[in-house]
């Protein structure tokens, strides 16, 4: 019998067989239960996104998608640390310090000398100096593009040079300390100069001349003018968009197919510069054969596609989504379902350019017809925290002693009152004379119908602030047509999320009147917000600048161009059979970093 089998077997034994016993049972429920838990071993990691990223030209304006997929192909001169998020090297060997010039022509300037790795080489197997640098630059400063979000950062850049004996190395110029100095010039996609201008255009063209350009807005003229203005036009086609023989760049990875319904296509290439300097630089490293970003926006499809094992990577899943799926046992034999904090925030955008939103009280008012509380607990299950202005609560510079908004209906109709809006007619809805007109207070309000959060919150914001007065029209749409709505200006309010820039934080591109037209999407204007956000870009003292940083949020808490709602926590599914790292760092994932266990 086996009873007495056991009692002769010794204590470590018998135990090692109960263990055996109850692991065999355990498995044999599993399989019952869940199947038979299988991974693919293919080295591919396959990335869910929730819209389609529409162009791999990464210095264009465009859905932040973009330039997550572009991140593959091209590169910059240093990344972000996915944990500590400092800067570290990429392209050179080492994050410089600052230097002032003792001696001639730039005598007094602030200097930043670069090395870039002598291994590092482009496509055709040529060397990435401090020309591609420049030229680069000079991409960022040609007039006739769209990059005014990117030129605030480069106010004060006033030369680049290129080493005569060297051109591994450069040293860039700054007029005056400006806080992101060193993070912008480090940060900007990096082109190869013989690959999007075989013809040197730019390079007949000083970066000077082109920076004048841009300052006066007036065009360059003479025999260049012509010639930079079709480069301007062909760099901007679809060819540098989507076309695989034409898309080149330093990154790990090149374009193997590109589908705007169906998703992208990376392939590692072979010989890459990088794997030869990745042992001495471990950003360098880049794991996977292909990576294959599919765009899906239903999250039932993305279920579907978690379920069959057919998805390494789901971030943006929606809370109820997140919990229901972390509930699922079998599921999390197969995934891990993590939660990460992320450097971003929720946002009711404000078009202050349109006259029924001209006037403060009426921001404050539906501020105060938001019901938050249902918001964080129902639809966000938690996973998000309040916040009172455009800096993440986690910055030491967070203005934590201003009192979130709360949802008060009576305190919105006594704003609206003040402001001249009452409901005369008794229909609800609060209305005002206006040049002898009888106006409702009727506002659309833009959200991606794709994500079952942000479509639960405007309906939540629409029934809520009819209590207060407000007609909202609730209009879903595709968010690459809500972020090209509200750069052009053509909105009332919007629903969106803002990604933040992981290091100090500067408001000149989304809030100084001189950004309208590009980052101020809510066509705010305030000359005390101007003069406050042009002294923290020079303040090199840090105590000054974060009492700058809390002047600057009790102004934007005071005027509420952007109704601020609240940070959220990104949201994982991620599956088991890679070694991964996430990051606060959007968009949360480094699929580069992925590697295949063995």
């Amino acid at each position: 019998m086996i009873f007495s089998k056991i009692k002769r077997l010794p204590l470590s034994g018998l135990f090692l067989l109960v263990l055996l016993l109850a692991t065999c049972t355990c498995n044999r429920d599993r399989t019952a239960r869940c199947g038979n838990i299988t991974f693919k071993t293919d080295n591919t990691v396959t990335v869910r996104m929730e819209a389609a990223a529409t162009s791999l030209n990464p210095i264009l304006p465009g859905p932040a998608y973009n330039r997550y997929v572009a991140a593959n192909l091209f590169q910059s001169l240093a990344t972000v640390e996915p944990k500590t998020l400092e800067l570290v090297p990429l392209l050179i060997e080492r994050i410089p310090t600052v230097r002032t010039v003792a001696e001639g022509p730039r005598a007094g300037m602030l200097a930043y000398d670069f090395k870039l790795y002598d291994e590092a080489t482009w496509d055709n197997g040529s060397p990435i100096t401090g020309h591609d640098v420049l030229f680069s630059l000079k991409i960022l400063h040609h007039p006739s593009l769209p990059l005014g979000e990117w030129r605030g950062y480069f106010e004060h850049l006033k030369a680049l040079e290129v080493d005569d004996q060297n051109p591994k190395k450069f040293t860039a110029y700054f007029d005056r300390f400006y806080i992101l100095n060193l993070e912008s010039l480090c940060q900007f996609p990096i082109y190869p100069a013989y690959q999007y201008d075989p013809d040197s255009v730019l390079a007949a063209v000083s970066l000077a001349d082109l920076q004048a350009s841009v300052r006066t807005k007036q065009p360059i003229t003479g025999e260049n003018s012509n010639a930079l203005t079709a480069w301007a036009n062909a760099f901007q086609s679809p060819r540098f968009a989507n076309d695989k023989t034409a898309i080149s760049g330093s990154g790990p990875y090149r374009l193997e197919n590109f589908d705007v319904d169906q998703g992208i296509i990376l392939v590692k290439k072979e010989n890459w510069w990088g794997d030869r300097v990745a042992s001495r630089n471990r950003y360098l490293a880049a794991h996977p054969e292909k990576i294959i970003y599919r765009f899906i926006k239903e999250e039932a499809a993305a279920e579907n596609l978690i379920r069959s094992g057919d998805l390494d990577v789901v971030p943006a899943l929606s809370p109820t989504k997140f919990v229901e799926l972390k509930r699922d046992t079998c599921l999390l034999l197969r995934y891990d379902m993590t939660l990460m904090s992320a450097n971003a925030y929720a946002r009711v955008l404000c078009n202050t350019a349109r006259p029924l939103l001209a006037d403060k009280r009426i921001r404050q008012a539906l501020a105060h017809a938001v019901d938050y509380e249902y918001m964080l607990n129902t639809i966000w299950e938690g996973m998000a925290e309040r916040c009172v202005s455009p800096v993440h609560p986690t910055k030491p510079f967070y203005a934590r002693s201003l009192a979130p908004y709360i949802y008060d209906v009576n305190k919105a109709r006594q704003l609206l009152a003040q402001a001249g809006w009452t409901d005369t007619n008794g229909d609800g809805i609060a209305d005002k004379e206006i040049n002898g007109k009888r106006v409702d207070l009727a506002l659309s309000l833009l959200t991606a119908g794709a994500s079952p959060t942000s479509s639960a919150a405007a309906k939540s914001i629409q029934n809520t602030a009819r209590a207060a007065g407000f007609a909202i029209e609730v209009v879903e749409d595709d968010i690459r047509i809500i972020t090209q709505k509200t750069q052009q200006g053509d909105y009332d309010l919007a629903l969106t999320s803002v990604v933040l820039f992981p290091g100090l934080w500067d408001p000149y591109q989304s809030f100084h009147s001189k950004s309208i037209g590009s980052g101020n999407r809510s066509a705010f204007a305030n000359a005390e917000l101007d003069r406050l956000i042009e002294t923290l870009r020079g303040e090199a003292d840090e105590k000054k600048r974060n009492d700058l940083y809390l002047r600057i949020q009790q102004l934007l808490y005071e005027e509420l161009p952007e109704i601020f709602l609240f940070a959220p926590k990104q949201r994982f599914a991620v599956s088991q059979r890679f070694e991964y790292v996430l990051s606060a760092n959007r968009p949360g994932y480094y699929e580069a970093y992925f590697k295949l266990k063995k």
